[in-house]
This record gives structure tokens, C-alpha cells and sequence, in this order.
């Protein structure tokens, strides 16, 4: 049986979504109105998936746990809103939520949405990140990323046949994916070490592109690939 926590500030909508997700089949592991209690519980918990409304009461908002949940524990988690906008926020889709139930909460969305997420995770152990395209936030497994390009405070993600444009620095971006794959050739390019690539003396052609080696990384790459 999958565990689920929940934090919610208001009372009637918390043993609302308890009641809920019984009756579906999940256990409701624990609940908190405070993201700070919350934390202090889950890293002590075994969850399989947490609700998270984003305002809170105390000093600690969602997206401060959310960020916590999704750096330091790799738990998914699903964000609960009352502002079907909010989740276009930068600041909400760098935190990597599994998806969002706006307010007043539909019972049929909330179940389908959770058993989503947790589908996603168990089936896709790959590492992802929420990215905002224009409208669109998409769900992006960044194993499948071949190579980014700079482009002052906006980053073009190359995937295979596609990709995609967001709005972020180059160095912000490398700390959220955390991945050792990724090596800077240039001021303006990351490429995934993982795909398949050839290297120049001056340049890399990855997915028929090729992209300039600056004398700065030069060293780094080459430590790197054992070259």
C-alpha cells in the first residue's frame, strides 16, 4: 500500500483529503499544517508521495519544503494551489513538482493525479525536472538531454528530435540537474557525455551540430573523457 503525508493548513480540507485517500486504497502516513513540522516528521517517515499546498501558515511556505523534498530526499510530491495560474511560477517549477490539484479539489482529479505520480516515479527512475516552454510546463527526463545552449538568461534544451526553450542561467540550471554527465565545452554549450558525440580539436558534433571547445574548458574535457 502506497504512503502518503499531507500538509495542509486548513483543517477541514486536510481530514477531507485523508478521508479521500483511505477510501482509494492509500495510507495517509501523517499530516501537518506547518512545512517545518512537516520536514521534521518526513525525514523520519517512509512516503511514497507527499500533498503539499503551497501557502501555509508559519514561516516556512510549500515551495521551501517542496525544494527540500526534491534536493535533499527525492521524495515526488504534488503541489495543491487555490490560484490556477501559480504553477507558471519559475520559482514553483524549479522545485520539480509531480503535478498540481487546484482548489476547490475536484476527488476524481486528486486520485487520478496521484496515481499518475506515482506511476511516473516507479516506472521512470530516471532523475527529472520540471521546465517551463512558453506555456507549457513539461516533465523532462534529463538523461534525454544531448545538449544545452546558452543564450544570455535563457537556455535552449536539445533532445533528440526536439527542444526547448526556458528561461534560465546556465550555471542555475547545472545545479538543479546535479548530473555528472554533463561537462561545459564553452561559455554557451553543455553536452551529456552520455550520448553519442565526436570530438575535434576545436569542436564536438553532437546530433549533426557542431559546437565550438573554448581553450578554457579544453583541460576539463579532456581530464573527462581520458583523453
Amino acid at each position: 500500500m502506497k504512503k502518503v503525508y499531507i500538509v495542509e493548513d486548513v483543517s477541514i480540507t486536510r481530514l477531507m483529503l485523508e478521508q479521500c485517500i483511505t477510501e482509494n486504497g492509500f495510507e495517509v502516513v501523517g499530516s501537518s499544517p506547518t512545512a517545518e513540522n512537516a520536514w521534521e516528521e518526513i525525514v523520519n517517515l517512509k512516503v511514497d508521495l507527499i500533498l503539499l499546498d503551497i501557502q501555509l501558515v508559519g514561516e516556512k511556505d510549500g515551495i521551501w519544503l517542496g525544494k527540500k523534498l526534491n534536493e535533499e530526499l527525492q521524495i515526488p510530491f504534488i503541489y495543491i494551489t487555490a490560484n490556477q495560474d501559480q504553477h507558471l511560477s519559475n520559482n514553483i517549477l524549479e522545485t520539480c513538482p509531480m503535478g498540481f490539484i487546484v482548489k476547490p479539489i475536484n476527488t476524481l482529479q486528486l486520485i487520478t493525479t496521484i496515481k499518475i505520480a506515482l506511476n511516473l516515479n516507479s516506472v521512470s527512475p530516471k532523475k527529472q525536472i520540471l521546465i517551463q516552454d512558453g506555456l507549457k510546463a513539461i516533465n523532462l527526463t534529463i538523461d534525454d538531454i544531448f545538449y544545452i545552449q546558452s543564450d544570455a538568461n535563457y537556455l535552449h534544451i536539445f533532445l533528440e528530435t526536439t527542444h526547448f526553450l526556458i528561461r534560465s542561467t546556465m550555471d542555475a540550471f547545472l545545479a538543479k540537474i546535479a548530473q555528472n554527465s554533463f561537462i561545459r565545452i564553452h561559455q554557451r554549450y553543455v553536452i551529456n557525455t552520455n550520448k553519442k558525440f565526436e570530438i575535434m580539436e576545436d569542436y564536438i558534433l553532437i546530433r549533426e551540430t557542431e559546437l565550438s571547445i573554448s581553450l578554457k574548458y579544453k583541460k576539463e574535457l579532456k581530464e573527462k573523457l581520458n583523453l
